[in-house]
């Protein structure tokens, strides 16, 4: 009887806003959350808190949430008491199975001309489903590709998550001495001509708009990486890989208006890509030889 009226009293105090905000019962939770985000910005959070022997705390992503549910792996609803204050959640009490807890946020992520952003900070391992139509996205600045993968997971989490649902895809057009180079452009903001200085190994672009993201998907062909990136003449950060059809995506965030020129190591019909690799492979074989023969 006694436990049971501690308990119920218990109960009380953490359900009372009044008084939720000063109490802390239990350690945080042995977790792991997900978080499913549809075309809308609308979220189906779900968090799987490992069985424990003590009081932990399970804090909520939002206080706005709906359709909350909570249960464990047998279907039954835990003992647990709603905390009220500050951040918004529950208090899970000893439990002998995992518990799932489920709910839904309406404004998880909001959307400025067509760039979805959400700032996440949760101390607990979380992965991220993005809608169907997504395929590139940014995480902190860095462009990254979900090709056949269905989300990521951010470790313990500080994340500024960034997409569009359809990319803007700009397509420049360079031309020398009779062939033509298709560079595709992803960005929102408006691209001048793209330009190619063919003695100094540069393509350039004038930069319109500052702190707008910028991916350039160069055929290795025109331009042969790793590349120099610099704004007025500047060096700035750059995010540079080679896919497997031999283009070069180069993302850019460019602080300030003005002139950015990226240069290369090589650039067409100057040396062209199957020439470098067969004059490598060649010089390869010339030390080879040298070094043979000295035996």
């Amino acid at each position: 009887m006694r436990l049971i009226f501690a308990l119920l009293l218990l109960v009380g105090l953490l359900t009372s806003s009044a008084l939720a905000q000063e109490i802390k019962i239990g350690d945080p939770a042995d977790q792991v959350v997900s978080v499913r985000i549809s075309e809308n910005g609308e979220a189906h959070v779900t968090h799987t808190v490992k069985k424990t022997n003590s009081p932990k705390q399970v804090e909520l992503l939002s206080p706005d949430f709906t359709n909350f549910s909570i249960k464990d792996d047998n279907g039954t609803e835990p003992t647990y008491a709603n905390t009220n204050g500050k951040n918004s959640g529950i208090v899970l009490f000893p439990t002998n199975n995992d518990v799932t807890i489920e709910y839904d946020i309406n404004d998880i992520i909001q959307e400025n001309n067509g760039l979805w952003t959400l700032d996440y900070l949760y101390l607990a391992d979380t992965a991220f489903f993005l809608p169907d139509k997504v395929d590139l996205f940014y995480v902190n600045g860095n462009l990254i590709k979900l090709g056949e993968k269905k989300g990521f997971i951010c470790h313990g989490c500080q994340v500024k998550l960034q997409y569009e649902l359809a990319p803007t895809i700009i397509k420049k057009q360079v031309t020398w001495e009779g062939k033509t180079f298709d560079v595709q452009i992803i960005t929102q903001t408006k691209i001048s001509e793209l330009t190619l200085d063919q003695p100094n190994k540069t393509l350039s672009i004038d930069v319109a708009e500052p702190n707008k993201y910028i991916t350039l998907i160069i055929p290795r062909d025109l331009l042969w990486n790793p590349y120099e990136v610099s704004l007025n003449d500047k060096l700035i950060k750059k995010q540079e890989r080679v896919d497997q059809d031999n283009y070069v995506w180069l993302h850019l965030n460019p602080e300030e208006k003005g002139i950015l020129k990226i240069q290369g190591v090589s650039v067409v019909p100057e040396f062209p890509l199957t020439t470098v690799l067969i004059l490598s492979a060649a010089m390869s074989i010339i030390v080879y030889t040298a070094r043979f023969n000295r035996h």
